[in-house]
């Protein structure tokens, strides 16, 4: 059980990470291109959810560390 939240939690990081870059690149790459197709709207609709996305998967980690039980299985990981 320890080894597996220690894991989980490093994964819900790194994927809210990428979640995050990810929007951002996106939000900039549909700031270059033209308005004369659906392209831009689609990278920003996209970019938003990513960025929303991550920002949920951080504050969903938050507020499980927050919780006496999780907190007391990840003081004892190795890191």
């Amino acid at each position: 059980m320890i080894k597996s939240a220690c894991n989980i939690m490093k994964k819900s990081i790194i994927v809210s990470i990428v979640f995050l870059s990810t929007g951002i690149l996106l939000e900039i790459i549909a700031q270059f291109l033209s308005f004369e197709s659906l392209v831009p709207a689609l990278f920003t609709y996209v970019g938003f959810f990513a960025i929303f996305l991550g920002l949920s998967i951080i504050l969903a980690t938050i507020i499980a560390v927050l919780i006496p039980k999780v907190n007391k299985h990840l003081d004892s990981c190795q890191h």
